[in-house]
């Protein structure tokens, strides 16, 4: 199975507490444009991950088992209300 990259861009900075905190603040298929983002100052940075090639395929399958369990649900639903 294929796979590519993802590059999530972080960035930190300090919370109402004076804590470190890092917030994602993009994505990006491009390591050009993950490299152009950490070198924009010190306190951004990206994180490598990797994604199946056919992660559309993964979401709709995902969907379309949300929506099977809602429907069942449903039913359920229905019949219990039919036998009282």
């Amino acid at each position: 199975m294929e796979s590519g990259r993802v590059y999530v861009l972080t960035t930190l900075s300090l919370d109402g507490n004076g804590n470190v905190t890092s917030r994602n603040v993009g994505v990006t298929f491009s390591v050009h444009e993950a490299e152009a983002h950490k070198a924009k100052g010190v306190e951004n940075e990206f994180e490598t991950h990797s994604v199946h090639a056919d992660w559309q395929e993964d979401a709709a399958t995902t969907d379309l088992i949300v929506a099977l369990r809602t429907f069942r649900r449903i039913v359920e639903e229905q019949q219990a209300e039919a036998l009282r």
